[in-house]
């Protein structure tokens, strides 16, 4: 629709620009019809031919084939290591720290559990 619709302007002012060129006012006689080619204007022929060359262009342009679109591909899932779950785009994994303390012959092992964050990597 649209294309018809750029065919039909670009036509109209092409014919509307040789319609302008005919009003104009020239001497009558024996040399008035040396630009007319039977009667019609070499202006409003050269106007037609060229609509007729926008149009056709615009026909031969919108009777291709059309490719179908090519899918985009699959974008990398990030992934943490192990058993470790993503939470908010970060991967959070647990270790635990044994503690070993003593004096003299009284020693004492402190377990504890230590959370850290790290970037996933993308597969």
């Amino acid at each position: 629709m649209k294309k018809t619709l750029v065919a039909i302007s670009a036509a109209l002012a092409l014919v509307s620009a040789g319609a302008v060129a005919q009003s104009s006012d020239t001497a009558g006689g024996a040399a008035a019809s040396g630009a007319t080619v039977g009667g019609v204007a070499v202006g409003t022929i050269v106007a037609g031919a060229v609509a007729a060359g926008v149009l056709a262009a615009i026909v031969s342009n919108s009777s291709g084939v059309t490719l179908p679109p090519v899918p985009p591909p699959p974008q990398p899932q990030p992934s943490c290591e192990g058993s470790d779950p993503l939470v908010g785009g970060a991967c959070v994994a647990t270790t635990i720290t044994e503690t070993v303390t003593g004096t003299g012959t009284s020693t004492s092992t402190t377990t504890v559990p230590v959370t850290f964050t790290y970037a996933p990597t993308l597969r």
